[in-house]
C-alpha cells in the first residue's frame, strides 16, 4: 500500500495502544514505525534494478525481521525516551502491532511480500486491494485528523479514532467479499468459454474494488478481461496475450530476466518496440483501456537493454489522456456496462 494509508492506520494504531499515556506522541510514534518495513527502499543506492524489485517487501516485510526489530527497538526505546508509565514490553507492543498492520496492508495488494524470508522465498499477495484506495484510506485520515487539530479530548480522541478504524475495516471485509464473488462469477465464465490456463487470479483496478482485471496464464500467454460489479452481464470477454518468449532468446543467460520471472510469478509477456525488447508484469494491470485489454501498455514495463535506467519500470508509462480522461473512462466502466 502506499506511505499515507501505512502512516494513518500506523496512527491509529499507536492512539489505541498507548494514546491514553503519551498523547499526541503515540500518532507519531505509530505512524513512524509503521514505515520502517519499507527501509528496503534504500536498496535502490546498492542493487541493480531487477534485484532491488525482489529484495523490495523481502526479508524487512518477513515476520522474522519485525518481531526482531520490535524486541530490539522496544528495548532500546526505554532508555531512550525514559517514561516510567511506559515499560519496554508496551514499547515493543506498539511497535511490533504497527509494523504488523504494514505487513497485513502489502499482504493484501498484487506485488507479492516474504513474509516467511529469510527461511522462505515465497511471496505472498491476496490481490484485494489497489496499491492506493482512498476507500480504505479517508476514513483512517478523518479519525486521525479530527482529533488532532483540535483540543486533546480523550473521549473525543478514542470516538473519532474508532470511527476511522472500524468504517475502513469494514471496507476491507466488504472488498474480501466482493473480491470472492468476482472470482467465482470470473472463472466461471472462463470455464464456461472453455478457456485452458494453468493459473486464475482477479486484482482490482486502480483506485477501488468494484471493477476487477481477471488474468490467467499458460505456458505461451495469458487471458485477460475484466468485470465491475455493477455489470449486467455476468460473461466476460477475455482477450489473449501470447507471452513472445522467443523474444528473449538473446536473454535466456540474463539473471535479470530470471528475478524478472521470478517476481511476476509466470504473469507477464515479451513486447518489442523499435527494436527494443521490454518485460511486462501483467499483475499490475494496464495503465488504461478497460475495454480493450490488448490495446493499452502495462503499468510495469521492464527495458531489457543493459543500460538501460529501470528504477521507474513500475508505472513508468504515462497516460495518453488527460487524468481527466483517464479518470472519467475509469468512473464509466465501474458503473457496467
Amino acid at each position: 500500500m502506499d506511505t499515507v494509508t501505512h502512516t494513518l492506520l500506523g496512527a491509529a494504531i499507536g492512539e489505541v495502544i498507548l494514546g491514553n499515556k503519551i498523547g499526541r506522541k503515540a500518532l507519531f510514534y505509530g505512524a513512524l514505525m509503521s514505515n520502517l518495513p519499507d527501509i528496503d527502499v534504500l536498496g535502490v543506492f546498492f542493487l541493480s534494478d531487477s534485484k532491488q524489485l525482489l529484495f523490495h517487501r523481502g526479508i524487512t516485510h518477513s515476520l522474522f525481521f519485525i518481531i526482531l526489530i520490535s524486541i530490539l527497538l522496544g528495548w532500546l526505546t526505554q532508555f531512550w525516551i525514559k517514561d516510567y508509565r511506559i515499560t519496554w514490553m508496551s514499547w515493543t507492543k506498539l511497535f511490533l502491532i504497527t509494523m504488523l498492520s504494514h505487513l497485513m496492508l502489502d499482504s493484501l495488494t498484487c506485488y507479492g511480500m516474504g513474509l516467511f524470508e529469510p527461511f522462505s522465498h515465497y511471496r505472498i499477495s491476496f490481490n484485494i486491494f489497489f496499491v492506493a484506495d482512498p476507500f480504505y484510506t479517508l476514513p483512517l485520515l478523518i479519525g486521525v485528523i479530527v482529533p488532532f487539530i483540535g483540543k486533546r479530548d480523550s473521549k473525543r480522541t478514542v470516538k473519532w479514532n474508532s470511527i476511522g478504524l472500524s468504517i475502513s475495516s469494514c471496507y476491507l471485509i466488504f472488498a474480501i467479499i466482493i473480491h470472492n464473488y468476482v472470482f467465482q462469477v470470473t472463472e466461471g465464465s472462463f470455464k464456461e468459454q472453455k478457456l485452458i490456463s494453468d493459473d486464475f487470479t482477479v486484482t482490482p483496478t486502480p483506485l477501488n474494488t468494484f471493477l476487477w482485471m481477471a488474468y490467467s496464464h499458460d505456458k505461451k500467454g495469458s487471458w485477460i478481461g475484466y468485470y465491475s460489479i455493477f455489470d449486467e452481464n455476468k460473461k466476460i470477454y477475455f482477450q489473449r496475450q501470447e507471452r513472445n518468449d522467443s523474444l528473449l532468446i538473446p536473454f535466456e543467460k540474463d539473471q535479470v530476466v530470471k528475478n524478472l520471472k521470478l517476481l511476476s510469478k509466470g504473469n507477464y509477456f515479451i513486447s518489442k518496440e523499435d527494436s527494443i525488447v521490454y518485460f511486462n508484469d501483467i499483475r499490475f494491470g494496464q495503465v488504461s483501456g478497460w475495454d480493450k485489454a490488448k490495446d493499452e501498455p502495462y503499468a510495469f514495463k521492464f527495458n531489457l537493454n543493459k543500460s538501460a535506467d529501470n528504477k521507474r519500470a513500475l508505472n513508468r508509462i504515462k497516460f495518453k489522456e488527460s487524468t481527466y480522461e483517464w479518470f472519467a473512462s475509469l468512473v464509466n466502466r465501474i458503473k457496467g456496462k
